[in-house]
């Protein structure tokens, strides 16, 4: 049995193309489109669908208002926001994001009927595959990225056996799909006086990640802000990677310093949370890494955390029944990597408390 997939669209125009990508895609068995939210309400009571696509700009009722409604009636709803690319569809998406919404696709924009069903193709398949993977439905015949049925990771205690180090010179976060509500709910709780600088990579193309940079850093006691070239890493501060480009990290004249470029996508992403972490370990074991991953497709990480627990870092990993995705940290778990497994909301404190055993920051 195939999904079932609501489309919420009053774009007629957009209400064609989703439909027509969708009942392309291998797994869907269903889809049925409103034009409005009241009419989107009263499909989702009758069709009882497995994901809904939604637009935030409805004629009748306010896009986030209706995102509540569909998840105070199904909370397991999967929800996947259809934004365009602006400043105005960022920050919209961005706040449905911190408030339950699973993933975002992105409305081609100047694309001619053929193209923009090409390019919508390109992100629904593989969130497709990921409501696949959660809902334990049969496989199709594609590659799932998230197996449907998951191995175990290893049993571990939730604080690991060996000594937990200290002086720790930066924690850096590795983030996907889920990662704005994560965020939301893990940056405000750092507290005004942690000791060390953040630096967060998001899966996200451009003008999302300010935008998520602006929203948590209305709701912390920490300054967040979007990554620029040349930013000296202090603590107090949490730098997030700009969508569309790499970031690292490098010592320059005794300060950590962001760097940022254009390399090509490692795990079909950029930014890639392994170039981050690869270059946080190249800084060497005077000056370790408190690292954790969090929910996400994938294996991004997996590499770069291989090296900064090489170089005396230390890593946190989400657990599974809180991540909306258990991938990227799954991917660490399962290769023995995760020194704790950690749920979501108590994440900032376990970082708290690593974070205060050592020195403020060593570079």
């Amino acid at each position: 049995m195939g999904l079932k997939v609501l489309v919420i669209e009053d774009s007629l125009v957009f209400q064609k193309i989703m439909s027509e990508v969708l009942r392309g895609l291998p797994g869907v068995d269903q889809v049925e489109v409103a034009g409005n939210g009241a009419d989107g309400l009263a499909a989702a009571r009758r069709q009882a669908p497995d994901v809904v696509f939604l637009d935030l700009h409805l004629p009748d009722i306010d896009g986030l208002e209706l995102l509540d409604r569909l998840k105070a009636s199904s909370p397991r709803l999967p929800v996947v926001v259809v934004s365009g690319l602006s400043i105005e569809g960022a920050d919209l998406t961005i706040a449905a994001l911190s408030r339950g919404a699973q993933q975002f696709v992105a409305k081609p924009s100047g694309s001619g009927f053929a193209q923009s069903v090409t390019l919508l193709r390109t992100q629904l398949e593989p969130v497709v595959l990921t409501v696949r993977a959660q809902g334990g439905l049969r496989p199709v015949a594609v590659p799932v990225p998230v197996p449907a049925r998951r191995a175990a990771p290893p049993a571990r205690p939730a604080v690991a056996p060996r000594a937990t180090p200290g002086g720790f010179a930066v924690s850096a976060i590795a983030v996907s799909t889920g990662g704005p509500e994560a965020l939301s709910r893990l940056i405000p709780r750092l507290p005004a006086n942690y000791p060390l600088p953040v630096v967060i990579v998001q899966h996200m193309p451009p003008m999302f990640t300010l935008s998520l940079a602006r929203s948590l850093d209305a709701k912390s006691a920490l300054k967040v802000v979007e990554a620029a070239d040349g930013d000296v890493l202090a603590a107090g501060t949490v730098h997030i990677a700009p969508g569309g480009r790499h970031l690292a990290v490098v010592r320059d004249a005794g300060r950590l310093v962001c760097r940022l470029n254009d390399d090509p996508p490692e795990q079909s992403v950029r930014p890639a949370a392994d170039v981050l972490f690869r270059s946080l370990a190249r800084l060497g074991s005077a000056s370790p890494v408190l690292a954790a991953v969090l929910t996400g497709m994938g294996e991004d990480g997996l590499a770069g955390v291989r090296m900064v627990k090489a170089a005396g870092g230390w890593c946190l990993t989400q657990t599974e029944s809180t991540c909306v995705v258990y991938g990227m940290p799954r991917a660490v778990d399962v290769a023995g990597l995760s020194d704790e497994s950690v749920a979501l909301d108590d994440i900032a404190a376990r970082l708290s408390f690593l974070a205060g055993a050592g020195r403020s920051l060593k570079v």
